[in-house]
């Protein structure tokens, strides 16, 4: 995941809870039913994506190392 400065014809914009997430069209597949949260912690923060599917998502099986 990075920051873009613009949106392009690829991407798709999606605005809830007065945030805006910018997605390109090809990984909207993999992110359907996904939450996104900022995450703050003593080591500093970050955008923690958790995914619908069981069993594999990042931060579950792999204990978020994958």
């Amino acid at each position: 995941m990075t920051l873009e400065e613009s949106k392009t014809d690829d991407d798709i914009l999606d605005e809830e809870y007065g945030v805006s997430l910018v997605t390109d069209k090809k990984l909207t597949i993999h992110l359907e039913g996904a939450t996104v949260d900022y995450i703050e912690s003593a080591h500093g923060g970050g955008f923690e994506i958790r995914t619908a599917k069981s069993g594999g998502g990042c931060g579950d099986s792999c204990g978020g190392s994958c």
